[in-house]
């Protein structure tokens, strides 16, 4: 009975189903949440755990563990000091945090060390037997990032990362989620009402709920319409018309951004063409609307070298 009752406040026991690491042999496990829905306290007690050697995340510790968010006020405040943070579920014990070094430390000699999206290069030469990555939907430099976290998981039998984040279409985001080797697990704010303010759910509810902001900051959901936009997937999707009849007379317009740099702004190109009485269009994916035909290409160039354009405006 002492065992059990000393069991009882382990995550084991506390934590949702959702909660619960994957039972299948992974590497990488992704946690998409909503605020509130209680991903960052299942980061915090995955890394205790692995740093403990506690069930269910592992059977052996793992001594060489890298914290990683948006940047080091992050990790600091939110991973490892915040109300759910590795400090607040540290029970069997309370790891030392080494700030000159920027790192916790177990009385096994397992540590945690902080790191910054900021400076993916502070990646580049610290070795790994598992990782946690905290909102990675709003990393600095996220793919950069992502790599040097990679090539430095490389310690242990079997090196682990957790990737805690509200989702945005983002495409490494994206490509993880197509990865079939990478168990999702989704969670909605409404799943951990319990442990939130009531009177949060209920303002947060009222305003957001039902909304585009609501599903992904709230239910965790990966939205990829830009809000605004005058055709949305769905839109696309049901109007698909696989044949295009030939066209008559086809423009290309183009929208360049200002500048060429990484944070341009895309590059808008729309191909209308004429046939009969319709009119079609070129974009990014095939479709009708309305009256018309629509289809969508890629880029500017693509769609140059697939049309012989009669007029282009810009």
């Amino acid at each position: 009975m002492r065992e059990i009752l000393a069991a009882h406040p382990e995550w084991l026991f506390q934590g949702r189903t959702t909660q619960q690491p994957p039972r299948t042999d992974w590497h990488t496990w992704l946690i998409l949440g909503g605020r509130g829905s209680g991903k960052t306290r299942m980061g915090a007690e995955w890394v205790n755990g692995m740093a403990l050697g506690f069930a269910p995340f592992d059977t052996s510790k793992s001594m060489h563990i890298a914290l990683v968010g948006e940047t080091l006020a992050d990790v600091r405040e939110v991973m490892i000091d915040g109300p759910s943070g590795i400090m607040s579920v540290s029970r069997a014990e309370r790891p030392r945090f080494e700030m000159t070094r920027r790192r916790l430390l177990w009385n096994s000699g397992a540590t945690a060390s902080m790191f910054s999206s900021e400076d993916p290069e502070s990646l580049r030469g610290p070795q790994f037997d598992a990782g946690w990555g905290d909102e990675l939907a709003k990393w600095k430099n996220v793919q950069a990032t992502w790599d040097m976290l990679q090539f430095g998981l490389r310690l242990g039998r079997n090196p682990k990362q957790v990737i805690t984040t509200t989702p945005k279409p983002l495409p490494l985001l994206k490509k993880m989620l197509a990865d079939p080797s990478i168990p999702v697990r989704r969670m909605k704010m409404c799943e951990n009402a319990e442990f939130l303010a009531p009177g949060f759910v209920k303002h947060i509810s009222g305003l957001y709920g039902d909304t585009r902001l609501g599903r992904q900051e709230l239910d965790g959901e990966l939205i990829e319409e830009s809000e605004g936009a005058l055709w949305s997937r769905l839109m696309m999707e049901e109007v698909f018309c696989p044949d295009v009849p030939e066209l008559k007379r086809i423009v290309i317009a183009i929208d360049p951004p200002a500048s060429a740099t990484k944070k341009s702004d895309a590059c808008g190109i729309v191909a209308a063409g004429l046939a009969g009485i319709k009119i079609a269009a070129e974009l990014d994916i095939r479709g009708q609307l309305g009256d018309g035909e629509l289809m969508l290409m890629g880029s500017a160039a693509a769609s140059l070298a697939a049309w012989t354009a009669l007029g282009v405006s810009g």
